[in-house]
């Protein structure tokens, strides 16, 4: 569809090259244009042709400007529809969601835009020749990416697509054309796992740098798989060989290159029954959206917050999930001990996914209200941000914070990190002092 133009800012570039409102813009180079990547793409260069509608006709402009200057165009936004995920893999979270949660939940995405537009993990799978030359053009760089593995027969059986084998193919691809790149491997204990894990980390570090990074997390498994893959949940000593096996990557990466460059996520950690990695060790902490070094990060956070020598003081009720419970309970008995505070860890077991399902992330405002209803509560409930939707205050089940705060008549805190934390626990002392 052509770009619609509704403003054109007086004596901007684009007014200069002859644009008006009401253009219809068609093509950018001689490209068709065909969303707003395009449009993004080409505002920051600084010349290049300008095809549009007007009154029925096409007409070609140059238009020069500075990089760092705008075309001075606005545009009528449009909607971008998702590229659909051409891939069955045997784990696919969507396909294990239960019934009634917001639609949009039920999407399986596969798109090259978002990856680049906002880091969402992509298999390629559904990459036509088109897709790729625009990649290389434009330059979408960083991309990321889900690998889960080198070797094709187990690929096939892991994403029940002929084309998930082409990944590979087409990082080397990118690599040659200097695109970066972050990737996933959903690890699935007796079939990704071991020597294929292995293999896959070692033709994945023969495209550094530009492979960036490696992120190896266990799978997700909910209780509503009927008639899906027979899978099993990630044991202890699978857990615990994956991290041995990932660390020694490690330690090879940082005499080579000075990086880690790979990580488990914290809950292979948490599965594994071991400590978590230091905060220092996560470097950058670019998988940090996998959830690699979020507790080591939270409590960082805590520590650098309670150094402001802040008062804390308080009743509070702090909901969690069954992984992050012992590390949460630990840090409150600590700050009891050393504060007039009352911290009431309310561990919530996962009983609309399953209870296979142990991260915060995944509770959903049923569950949250029924549990805290029956167990007992504070007037102050604290619910980790990462419960909510991106941006709006709604958990998976499309339950509003407003919603929980009028069943329980309470007043819900939303902790966004380990410094808001202790925060909110000052903002008690502060009441209690009024």
């Amino acid at each position: 569809m052509p770009l619609k133009v509704t403003k054109v800012l007086f004596m901007s570039a684009a007014f200069r090259a002859g644009l008006r409102r009401g253009d219809s813009i068609v093509a950018f180079d001689g490209y068709p244009y065909q969303d707003a990547l395009d449009f993004a793409f080409y505002d920051g260069q600084s010349e290049f042709d300008v095809s549009f509608l007007r009154g029925g006709k096409e007409h070609t402009v140059h238009l020069r400007k500075g990089e760092s200057q705008p075309m001075g165009i606005e545009y009528e936004s449009e909607d971008m529809p998702i590229k659909p995920c051409a891939n069955r893999c045997v784990f696919c979270f969507v396909e294990q969601c239960p019934k009634g949660m917001r639609d949009t939940l039920y999407v399986k995405d596969d798109d090259y835009r978002t990856s680049f537009a906002c880091g969402s993990y992509v298999t390629l799978s559904n990459l036509k020749d088109d897709d790729i030359a625009r990649i290389l053009r434009l330059g979408l760089s960083p991309l990321y990416i889900s690998v889960h593995a080198y070797d094709p027969v187990v690929k096939k059986k892991l994403c029940a697509n002929p084309n998930s084998v082409k990944v590979f193919e087409y990082m080397r691809i990118f690599a040659a054309h200097g695109i970066c790149m972050h990737t996933q491997i959903v690890m699935v204990e007796g079939m990704n796992d071991g020597a294929v894990l292995q293999e896959t980390l070692d033709k994945l570090y023969e495209l550094y740098p530009h492979v960036q990074s490696v992120a190896v997390v266990p799978v997700g498994l909910t209780e509503h798989r009927e008639g899906l893959y027979p899978l099993q949940p990630v044991s202890r000593e699978c857990a615990r060989q994956t991290v041995r096996l990932v660390e020694a990557v490690q330690a090879k990466s940082r005499a080579a290159n000075g990086t880690s460059w790979a990580w488990c996520s914290d809950e292979m950690y948490i599965l594994a029954g071991l400590d978590m990695p230091s905060y220092e060790s996560y470097e950058d902490f670019v998988q940090i959206e996998n959830g690699v070094g979020m507790v080591s990060t939270f409590l960082h956070e805590v520590e650098e917050e309670l150094a402001c020598s802040p008062q804390l003081g308080g009743e509070y009720t702090l909901v969690t999930g069954e992984g992050f419970a012992p590390t949460l309970q630990a840090l409150c008995d600590r700050l009891q001990s050393a504060y007039d505070l009352r911290l009431h860890v309310a561990t919530i077991e996962n009983d609309w996914f399953g209870h296979t399902v142990t991260v915060a992330g995944l509770l959903t405002g049923t569950d949250i209200v029924a549990q805290l209803k029956a167990n007992g509560y504070t007037h102050d409930v604290v619910l980790p941000d990462n419960t909510l939707k991106e941006f709006e205050s709604v958990l998976l089940d499309g339950m509003s914070v407003a919603d929980i705060e009028r069943e329980l008549n309470c007043k819900i805190h939303i902790c966004e990190s380990g410094a808001d934390f202790i925060r909110i626990l000052s903002a008690g002392e502060n009441r209690n002092e009024q």
